[in-house]
């Protein structure tokens, strides 16, 4: 999913990205196929030398931040204040991508470093500067204040650095370890976009995602996981499913008898419960949460809707906005 989301904001063909890394035998648009840390960062790095911008690190870091909606960016926006919204980020991190994500207090600043999950492949510099700018930018929406960095480095050149350096408010160092630094003031510096009751909900899902690659669990735990992590991606079928779980679709859909449910219940039930999360906890319009919900349009979205509980999405969500409090209704 990040790759496709990269060549979409950078106009780049995302079959001839594949191909000019060497990956052309991979199916673009397969997001439940795995690849390595090492074919990601070749990914990435052609992307690179094919983006027609030369600012393509800034470029992306503002575009993500306001553009797609990322379901594992609201661990960062759903928390009280930065550091909170930071810890949470960490956990989930390797949701997006083979890296990982440090956050810790080092000389009364928050730090907050990015590197390779596997120490044997280094992760490129422009990627972290992009991560760099990333975080920023999210803080900055979250907060709905020009919050700085107080220090930055990534393994990057002089020009690199400085095309990013407007960005982050800080002129990054040459550092091997791509980082950036808030003042105590910032970090815990209250988030307009706090929602507790989103929060409780998408950490469940975040879990479920996690959890999907662990055979352990039951499979219609494991389905509504793989779900949650395929559908922005456009995937929703049962062989998409059976095959990012490691099982064929016939052991799948068997497995899920024995469990007394089946693929066509789970994929509805997780849409309807993540429809009425987006539509009761967020101001997503309705085909923001169609597309989430890998929905072809709008329409085809409101037609579920309309099954699930008899109302249009609009209709459903200005009944709670207006439901009148009864006498002798309490908190």
């Amino acid at each position: 999913m990040a790759t496709d989301v990269v060549c979409r904001i950078l106009g780049v063909d995302p079959q001839v990205m594949l191909e000019t890394a060497g990956l052309g035998t991979l199916p673009y648009g397969r997001s439940e196929v795995r690849g390595t840390v090492q074919q990601y960062f070749d990914c990435w790095n052609t992307m690179e030398v094919l983006s027609p911008r030369p600012d393509y690190v800034p470029h992306l870091g503002v575009a993500i931040s306001r553009g797609p909606v990322i379901p594992v960016f609201f661990t960062l926006s759903c928390a009280p204040d930065m550091e909170t919204g930071l810890m949470r980020l960490a956990q989930f991190k390797s949701l997006l991508g083979p890296t990982l994500m440090r956050v810790f207090w080092d000389g009364g600043l928050l730090r907050l470093e990015f590197d390779s999950v596997d120490a044997r492949v280094p992760m490129p510099p422009s990627l972290g500067a992009l991560q760099l700018v990333t975080a920023v930018e999210n803080i900055r929406g979250a907060t709905a204040q020009p919050v700085c960095a107080v220090a930055a480095g990534f393994d990057g050149s002089e020009e690199d650095r400085h095309m990013i350096a407007g960005h982050l408010g800080a002129m990054p160092e040459r550092s091997h370890a791509a980082y950036v630094a808030f003042a105590p003031e910032d970090a815990k510096r209250r988030f307009v976009s706090e929602n507790a009751a989103l929060w409780a909900d998408i950490e469940a899902d975040l879990r479920l995602q996690l959890g999907a690659q662990n055979d352990r669990w039951p499979v219609a735990e494991r389905v509504r996981g793989a779900l949650v992590d395929l559908m922005p991606s456009g995937r929703t079928g049962a062989e998409d499913v059976a095959l990012a779980l490691g099982i064929s679709r016939s052991t799948l859909q068997r497995r899920l008898r024995e469990e007394g449910t089946s693929y066509q219940a789970l994929l509805d039930a997780t849409r309807r419960d993540m429809a009425i999360r987006y539509l009761t906890k967020t101001t997503l319009r309705a085909d923001e949460i169609a597309s989430i919900l890998a929905y072809r349009d709008a329409n085809s979205f409101s037609r579920s809707f309309r099954r699930w509980t008899g109302q249009a999405p609009v209709a459903f969500r200005e009944t709670l906005t207006h439901k009148p409090t009864r006498t002798g209704d309490t908190e």
